[in-house]
């Protein structure tokens, strides 16, 4: 029974990301990555589709107790512990990530005039790997700090979107030292190998915590 509300949870997940309200920020960012690649940017091609699909997916991220207006009070009944929860919400984040990095690519790949080898895809999967994980712990934390009931083109929704890129940039460093400045790539992946450990074993917990604790005060003043 358990697993079943798991997968009702998961697949409610899936299904909100692709919800009617955010499909035009979806468009939206696909146009912006192929209107970036048509015009020969010096930016990097999997590193505009990698930008779009965060920007997409930022509410995914960092918002994950209000997907709908009421969807905290919604889940204070669910009969589902906390952990489960924000574990089930992150894994469907992680798929998500995967889906949509896969339809930004081909709607932009299509476009650029430049050679995309399987070593740009190889690159692009190493850097995504070293980021993500600490990206989720950042938006478990956002989430509860600094929740939104409605998400979607507000000035909140901007802010959001601009930190998430900051993030992005801060967090790609590690990716930058190990795998271009010392050509060490297996230090990259024993790094994010160590991000997905904090992420399961330390931000998983703590955030189930935060939101038991909090959950009344943001349900009151949000």
């Amino acid at each position: 029974m358990t697993r079943r509300r798991e997968h009702m949870l998961f697949a409610m997940e899936i299904k909100q990301c692709f919800s009617v309200k955010r499909l035009p920020v979806f468009i939206l960012l696909i146009l912006i990555a192929v209107r970036l690649i048509v015009q020969e940017s010096e930016i990097p091609t999997m590193l505009i589709v990698l930008f779009a699909v965060f920007a997409i997916l930022e509410s995914q991220f960092t918002n994950i107790l209000f997907r709908t207006p009421h969807e905290l009070e919604a889940l204070s009944m669910f009969p589902l512990s906390w952990k489960k929860i924000v574990l089930v919400k992150n894994l469907a984040t992680l798929t998500l990530f995967v889906i949509v990095a896969l339809i930004v690519s081909m709607a932009t790949i299509y476009f650029t005039p430049k050679h995309i080898g399987w070593q740009t895809f190889r690159d692009s999967i190493v850097f995504a790997s070293s980021i993500i994980f600490l990206l989720l712990h950042i938006g478990n934390r956002e989430s509860v700090s600094a929740p939104r009931r409605s998400s979607g083109w507000s000035v909140s929704d901007l802010v959001q979107a601009v930190g998430m890129f900051l993030f992005v940039t801060a967090l790609s460093f590690p990716y930058i030292l190990f795998s271009v400045l010392l050509d060490q790539e297996w230090l990259t992946i024993v790094y994010a190998a160590g991000t997905a450990w904090y992420w399961l074993k330390r931000s998983v917990p703590r955030t189930a915590i935060n939101i038991e604790l909090l959950k009344t005060s943001i349900c009151t003043n949000r």
